[in-house]
């Protein structure tokens, strides 16, 4: 059904890292698709970011969830509420990307608590297909 949410598992979340420091560093998730987690609004929760952390780039490497011969499946990426990238169309063929978020989003991005990182299917797959994708965001921490 579309608009479904796949929720993190509590191990997931106990393996979220915290108090990472300052300075430069990747946040990875891995994430696993089933047919039915590409349609239409579907949110696949990814794990935390630490407090005052802001994502510069994110790192979309997907399989090919769509087998369609004119597939569709697109997704973007939210942190806490903020869209920091969209129109991500790799799992379209299993082509991975790297896009530099906009200088709106790195600002508005962070906060003062953990947040929240979700994969959202923005159009849904034509012929949707079971898969996995990483999720790498480049990230920076400000001191507190």
């Amino acid at each position: 059904m579309a608009g479904e949410t796949t929720s993190l598992t509590a191990a997931a979340i106990r393996n979220q890292p915290e108090h990472v420091g300052t300075g430069v560093f990747p946040m990875e998730f891995d994430l696993t698709f089933s047919s039915s987690n590409n349609e239409l609004n579907d949110v696949m929760e990814a794990g935390y970011l630490p407090e005052y952390t802001r994502v510069a780039a994110v790192i979309w490497a997907p399989t090919d969830m769509d087998t369609n011969g004119s597939p569709a499946v697109v997704h973007k990426v939210t942190v806490g509420s903020t869209d920091i990238v969209s129109s991500l169309t790799g799992a379209q063929t299993g082509a991975a990307s790297l896009t530099v978020c906009t200088q709106a989003s790195i600002a508005a991005a962070v906060s003062s608590s953990r947040q929240l990182v979700k994969v959202q299917t923005t159009t849904a797959a034509a012929t949707a297909a079971a898969g996995t994708a990483k999720l790498i965001l480049l990230c920076y921490r400000d001191a507190a």
